[in-house]
C-alpha cells in the first residue's frame, strides 16, 4: 500500500512533457484584469530548490509547462515564493479561445 501511495505522488508531481511549439503558442498577460474575457482553466505550482535566479527560472519554467500541458492560451505568473529551502511559482492558465483579448 504505501508503495501505491508513493507512486501516486510521484505520477502527480512529475512536470508535463509539452511540445516547444506548444510553449511558444502560449501568450502572457501582465494581469488578471487582461484576462477578465476568458475562461480560466486552473491554477498550477512550479518549484524548485536551485538557489537564486536559477532556481526562480526554473519554477516558472515548470509552472509554464503545466499550464500549456492544459491546452491555454495564455497565461499570468500569480505568485512567486523564494525562501532559503524552495522557490516555488504560481501560474493561472487561461482559454481565450484563440482570438483577440
Amino acid at each position: 500500500m504505501p508503495r501505491l501511495l508513493l507512486l501516486t505522488a510521484l505520477a502527480c508531481a512529475r512536470v508535463p512533457a509539452v511540445a516547444p511549439d506548444r510553449l511558444a503558442a502560449m501568450h502572457q498577460a501582465k494581469d488578471d484584469e487582461a484576462m477578465r474575457a476568458c475562461t480560466m482553466l486552473g491554477r498550477f505550482v512550479g518549484s524548485s530548490t536551485q538557489p537564486g535566479e536559477k532556481g526562480l527560472s526554473q519554477a516558472r519554467d515548470e509552472a509554464r509547462a503545466k499550464v500549456a500541458a492544459t491546452g491555454a492560451t495564455d497565461f499570468v505568473y500569480d505568485n512567486e515564493s523564494v525562501t532559503p529551502d524552495v522557490i516555488t511559482v504560481a501560474a493561472k492558465a487561461f482559454d481565450c479561445g484563440g482570438g483577440e483579448k
